[in-house]
């Protein structure tokens, strides 16, 4: 192959992560904008705890049943990537839309169940393609990716609070937040619908797919890292729950201020993620899995002791430092290890048992909530769950990340 040859193909694939991780900010941009919203939904409909654990369940079910049933159907689908990423676009802000809509309590599970797809749907294709994309920076492609999400991590909780303070109806924000995501949808679709129909692939059959996914979950590293996943998510998935409702009515916080912490703690992956990504390429995935998830429970075990100060800005930015870019060298580490062609069933197979048993989450974090001082307590609960994680991955047999000279050799 000539150097102009593979000049041109490592362009192409700077433009694919490019643009790949744009329309990845924007699906973040408006998701976590939802939570920043709960406790004025909540208002809304007269809803109690339990209620809110409900809607977040469904939620996190959708996910979950999303990525676990569609990762070996996206894996079979290869050539209709670009058209699935186009479609999670157009989706989202339809089904915003219906949430904005929603009469009762009823309803808003059943949109809130709907409107978890897109997301969900959007990490498969892409952490597949940029897998095979990219072997020879795995971690760092990944990172980047969830660069994008991040910065959307960052001004999704600051833009939902600054614009229901505008408007005052969190319905309008809803609506507000449909425009884009179709508008997104035309570039995403004119940017990466070639996507999956380079190469000659040769279909699989159902049953050699089947016996690959069965293949990846007998892997030691990969159950190790799916459960270390797991206990890190259910503790994860409490805290960004819960967090509105702590910083609104234990603190006292308003809107605004409640949204800043919360970009806080999911966005400051914009500094970590990509230097984590680049560190686990070079270094290997569990040099920086250990000590992240350490530092990870450290600080949210300080959560209440910070108060309600510049302290608190401290640890909610700590803890946003591993939030996501955490999970990110997760996946990096399970595609070291699995085989071309099976990399969206093993990122569904992630995201999808989390999201599963992240349906229990909300309830386990109510239960918490309920019997061991109020809000708070879901920090102490996240940073044992966390600190488990870090012994779980330090028994996980993982190598150095596989380099090769380049993508395309």
């Amino acid at each position: 192959m000539s150097s102009e040859t593979q000049m041109a193909r490592k362009r192409n694939r700077t433009f694919i992560l490019s643009s790949m991780s744009t329309g990845h900010g924007i699906a973040h941009l408006f998701d976590q904008g939802i939570p920043v919203l709960m406790p004025t939904i909540s208002s809304s409909f007269g809803l109690s705890d339990i209620q809110v654990s409900v809607v977040l369940a469904f939620r996190f079910a959708g996910f979950g049943i999303v990525n676990l049933g569609g990762g070996l159907v996206v894996d079979m689908l290869k050539r209709y990537w670009g058209m699935m990423l186009a479609g999670c676009m157009f989706s989202a802000g339809i089904f915003f839309a219906l949430v904005g809509v929603s009469p009762n309590f009823p309803i808003l599970l059943i949109t809130s169940f709907l409107a978890s797809i897109p997301g969900a749907l959007w990490h498969l294709p892409s952490a597949a393609s940029l897998s095979q994309l990219f072997p020879d920076r795995r971690g760092w492609a990944i990172s980047i990716h969830g660069f994008g999400a991040n910065i959307g991590n960052v001004a999704g909780p600051i833009m939902a609070a600054a614009i229901l303070g505008l408007v005052g109806s969190w319905r309008s924000v809803l609506f507000i937040y449909a425009v884009p995501a179709v508008m997104m949808g035309v570039f995403v679709w004119w940017s990466l619908r070639d996507i999956g129909k380079e190469g000659d692939d040769p279909p699989t059959e159902l049953s050699a797919h089947l016996r690959d996914t069965w293949g990846i979950m007998k892997n030691p590293v990969v159950l190790l890292l799916v459960l270390a996943a797991i206990l890190r998510g259910i503790g994860l998935d409490a805290v960004f729950a819960w967090s509105p409702f702590y910083l609104e009515e234990t603190l006292g916080k308003g809107h605004l201020s409640a949204g800043f912490h919360y970009s806080l703690l999911t966005g400051m992956g914009i500094i970590s993620a990509p230097i984590m990504g680049l560190a686990s390429d070079r270094f290997g995935r569990k040099v920086v899995l250990v000590p992240g998830f350490l530092l990870a429970a450290g600080f949210s075990l300080l959560t209440v002791f910070a108060g309600e100060g510049f302290l608190l800005m401290v640890v909610f930015a700590g803890m946003g430092l591993f939030s996501f870019a955490l999970h990110q060298v997760i996946q990096a580490a399970v595609l070291d290890v699995v085989g071309q062609g099976t990399e969206a069933t093993a990122v569904g197979l992630i995201f999808g048992i989390n999201g599963i048993l992240g349906a229990a989450s909300p309830f386990l974090g109510f239960l918490v909530i309920d019997n061991f001082g109020g809000y708070g307590a879901v920090y102490y609960y996240a940073g044992i769950l966390t600190a488990l994680s870090a012994l779980l991955t330090i028994f996980a047999p993982m190598k150095m990340a596989p380099r090769v000279g380049a993508a395309t050799s």
